[in-house]
């Protein structure tokens, strides 16, 4: 800035021009308002400090619920996905111990032992459409509804009368849609069965199936197959003569 009297170049801070002696009055005022500004700025301050004492325990209790809310979230989380973190490390060690896990199969199928076979199977989350076990694709489709099958039709027999604190109907539609799912399945592969490395025991397992509904349901030969061709609503009439009302 300039000063007012001789011209000359001075500071907004100069109280005097250091070439003339004369008063810089502008500087004054600027020296009043900067003490002005100054005081209001501690006072603001202040308050600022006033305010923050008074609300930290506010913003202590709001940053704990914030942390407990996202802990509760992981914790759901975990306990959400923590069986499909489980299913999947098991199909990761079921893939490398196939050699291990392929022979135990093979045991179960050797004994005949479906319902084994089927546990091993779920329990080991075994992938049966991993190349490394591709071979027990179509058998362990057919044991999983031989297992099914066979448990509807004792089950809903030995209940009998008594299936009527289960559900009657209930214990009917099981035992019906278990023997359809079996031969539905049988049928899916029947095309394939010749070439499989597990036709023995495919066949063997449609074998107990008979005989489980010959020896429960009183169904052989054409009369297994007249009741194979009826409709849903005929199977389950049938059904319910032979396991409730005999």
């Amino acid at each position: 800035m300039k000063c007012q009297s001789c011209g000359a170049e001075i500071g907004l801070l100069d109280k005097v021009c250091p070439h003339c002696g004369r008063e810089n009055t502008e500087s004054s005022g600027h020296q009043a308002k900067m003490k002005y500004y100054k005081k209001q700025s501690e006072k603001t301050k202040g308050k600022v400090k006033e305010s923050i004492s008074e609300n930290v325990p506010l913003v202590v209790s709001a940053i704990i619920l914030v942390l407990l809310v996202i802990g509760l979230w992981v914790a759901i989380d975990v306990a959400e996905n923590a069986s499909l973190y489980s299913h999947r490390a098991k199909r990761r060690e079921a893939l490398k111990k196939y050699e291990e896990y392929k022979g135990e199969l093979q045991r179960y199928l050797d004994e005949e032992d479906y319902a084994g076979f089927v546990a091993y199977k779920e329990l080991h989350v075994i992938p049966e459409y991993e190349e490394e076990y591709k071979e027990f694709e179509n058998v362990w489709n057919l044991a999983h509804a031989y297992n099914r099958a066979m448990n509807s039709i004792e089950q809903g027999k030995l209940f009998g009368p008594d299936a009527r604190r289960y559900g009657t109907d209930a214990a009917i539609s099981d035992c019906r849609s278990g023997i359809d799912s079996f031969y539905y399945e049988y049928e899916e592969m029947e095309d394939e069965l010749m070439n499989d490395k597990y036709r023995d025991q495919m066949l063997d397992m449609r074998n107990k199936v008979e005989v489980a509904i010959r020896i429960y349901l009183g169904l052989e030969g054409e009369a297994l197959r007249n009741y194979l061709d009826s409709s849903m609503n005929q199977k389950e009439a049938y059904l319910e003569g032979v396991m409730i009302n005999e």
